[in-house]
Order: C-alpha cells, then sequence, then structure tokens
C-alpha cells in the first residue's frame, strides 16, 4: 500500500480527505504542522505529498522548497485556498506536481491524486535507467554511481521526453510547444542549450549520444 502524507491543519478538511484517500487504498497520515510532517517524513517513505499553503507554524510553499533539497522527496501536490494566480505559479515554481484549489469536488480530486502517483499509464515519475546513469524525473535528480545532480525543470522534462522514446526522434517544434509555451528564435536557442547541458551531465557515459537532427529535431541514442 503507498503512503500518502497530508499537510492539512483543518480538521474537517483532513479527516474527510483523509477517509476518501483512504476508500481509494491509500495508507494517509495526516499532519497538522510542519513539524508533525516532517517527523513523519522520518518515520514513513512517502509517495506523495498533499501540501496545504496556509499552516499554523509556516508556509507550505517554503516547506516544498526545503524538500525538493532533498534526493528522495516525492511528488508535491498543493491543496489550498489560495486561488490567485501568483500563489498558482509560486506552487509550481517550487515543485508542486499539482494545484488543487479549495474547494474541490472530491472524486476529481482523487483523480489527479492517482495520476500524480501514474495510476493511469503515466510512467513519466518513475525512476529509469539510462546507460550507466539512473534518472528520477520526480526528483529531477540524475545519479551516476554515488553522485547525485539536480538538473531541474527544463532539463528533466526534455530528459524525460526523449528517455521515454529513445532511438525515436522527438519533434523540436513540439518540445517547445509543450515546455516553453511557443516557437520563437530565442526559446529554439534555449532548447539547443538544454541539449547542450545534457550532454555535459552525460559525458561519463560515452554510449550515451544526444543527437540534433536539422529541422527535425532531438534523437537520445545508446550503443
Amino acid at each position: 500500500m503507498r503512503h500518502i502524507l497530508l499537510v492539512e491543519d483543518d480538521n474537517v478538511t483532513g479527516d474527510i480527505v483523509s477517509d476518501y484517500l483512504r476508500a481509494a487504498k491509500f495508507d494517509v497520515h495526516l499532519a497538522k504542522t510542519i513539524q508533525d510532517a516532517k517527523i513523519m517524513m522520518n518515520e514513513y517513505i512517502m509517495d506523495l505529498i498533499i501540501l496545504d499553503v496556509s499552516l499554523p507554524d509556516g508556509d507550505g510553499f517554503d516547506l516544498a522548497i526545503e524538500l525538493r533539497n532533498e534526493i528522495t522527496c516525492p511528488p508535491i501536490v498543493f491543496m489550498t485556498s489560495h486561488t490567485d494566480v501568483n500563489d498558482i505559479k509560486r506552487g509550481f515554481e517550487t515543485g508542486g506536481y499539482d494545484y488543487i484549489k479549495k474547494p474541490f469536488e472530491i472524486k476529481e480530486f482523487i483523480v489527479r491524486i492517482k495520476h500524480v502517483l501514474g495510476d493511469f499509464g503515466n510512467n513519466s515519475i518513475k525512476d529509469r535507467q539510462i546507460g550507466k546513469y539512473r534518472f528520477n524525473p520526480t526528483t529531477q535528480t540524475l545519479q551516476y554511481k554515488n553522485e547525485y545532480v539536480i538538473l531541474g525543470r527544463l532539463q528533466s522534462a526534455v530528459l524525460t521526453e526523449l528517455s521515454t522514446k529513445i532511438g525515436t526522434v522527438v519533434p523540436k517544434n513540439d518540445l517547445l510547444e509543450k515546455y516553453w509555451d511557443g516557437i520563437t528564435y530565442f526559446t529554439s536557442r534555449n532548447l539547443d542549450s538544454v541539449i547542450v547541458k545534457l550532454r555535459e551531465r552525460f559525458k561519463e557515459d560515452p554510449s550515451i549520444h544526444f543527437l540534433a537532427l536539422k529541422k527535425e529535431g532531438y534523437r537520445l541514442v545508446i550503443f
């Protein structure tokens, strides 16, 4: 059974969400403060964190930033009454995989949680072996032997796309539309820069190649 950490200080919301998650066959650990959340994180290996923003002893965004520095940080989903677009933007910038605004429809909430956990065939959050490296899209970390490096959002996103389709050309325009919100000279150059950085990340394994195909896209090959 997968473990979910629910950080929510409102008693009614916490109890209702916990009950529905347990009915969906999840093991739920309810924390009402940041301090309690940290204690539970040390006691259990969590598969997902559902995090409120306004908590009695601090800010959920700050906690997310702190947790994202941990190699083993699970996916984070914000569940909050903060609906301002700047708050939503900050939620994703701090590493959130989804941002659920209160009040919400509980059935949709469960669907979103299952999606993040990969229950609908989404394998983007699972570890994958790339040559001598291991890549974790969830934590955006790349491991080589006992060394870890955090790639960041764009490098991680592009690597996820290429490593999902090893040997297949991924169109450049598809990447620009999906992760840069448009095709311009500047976004194109930025994507090229990401590919250069990925080549540098994988330099310890000469069998790994990031190929650029003019007017087509990029292809990750291992030989």
